[in-house]
């Protein structure tokens, strides 16, 4: 198959996709529909301005005469494979879950926070999900420890043992540095959500996973800054 060919229809399938995706007429411009769907889809908005250049592609690559067109023009290969996979990750936008599944280690408020510092130390995990009367309570991060370190290492009369973690929490710079989502979000969705943390001044420690999204479901995976690197290269 023709290079042309296999752009072709990639962006056919693309166009009809957003078509029906966006409720829009034929009369409807692919720019317009990339306008519409941009407004509610987070792949679409990661891709927009390569699938405008796209468009602006298709056009040369087809001349339009009195109603018949005909190729005029190859795309390169760089370019077919591009928008080939845009079509994939648009159709079927790649989830979160098993991708980031793990058994996640949760503690007690009034578990000793020697433990928790181990366990973390061990698994070399930077935030532990607290639970309180099998609900969660808050996230247990390094930070935290650290400030909690901190504001008593002069005194020098730290217990790690005696110490609850619920006494630690209270040394939390931000007790709202968590989010809850479905195994079922995309990952577009995921980087927004990062990026609008970031983007008002605040830290998003973890994303915080369970079946439904709700705080009160079992969690089953986690995602932190440390894992966008992965993130990215699922949808690269």
């Amino acid at each position: 198959m023709k290079n042309s060919e296999r752009f072709l229809n990639a962006f056919v399938a693309i166009e009809k996709y957003l078509r029906s995706k966006c409720g829009l007429d034929q009369w409807a411009t692919f720019s317009q529909l990339i306008d519409v769907a941009s407004k509610t889809m987070p792949e679409v908005r990661r891709y927009k301005d390569d699938l405008r250049e796209y468009g602006e592609l298709r056009n040369a690559i087809v001349h339009d005469n009195r109603g018949n067109s005909y190729v005029i023009a190859e795309p390169n290969t760089a370019a077919v494979d591009a928008i080939e996979k845009i079509r994939d990750l648009i159709k079927k936008p790649p989830v979160i879950f098993p991708l980031f599944k793990i058994a996640v280690l949760s503690h007690d408020m009034n578990d000793s926070i020697g433990n928790a510092i181990k366990e973390m130390t061990e698994k070399k995990f930077s935030q532990i999900p607290i639970i309180s009367n099998g609900k969660f309570k808050a996230l247990l991060t390094t930070d935290t420890v650290s400030r909690w370190l901190g504001a008593n290492v002069a005194d020098d009369l730290i217990s790690l043992k005696e110490t609850t973690i619920g006494h630690v929490l209270k040394f939390s710079e931000d007790p709202n540095n968590f989010h809850f989502m479905s195994k079922n979000t995309s990952l577009f969705k995921v980087l927004e959500f990062f990026d609008e943390f970031e983007k008002g001044g605040k830290r998003l420690e973890a994303l915080l996973i369970t079946d439904s999204g709700n705080q009160n479901d079992k969690i089953i995976g986690i995602i932190t800054i440390s894992d966008l690197p992965k993130l990215l290269r699922e949808i690269k």
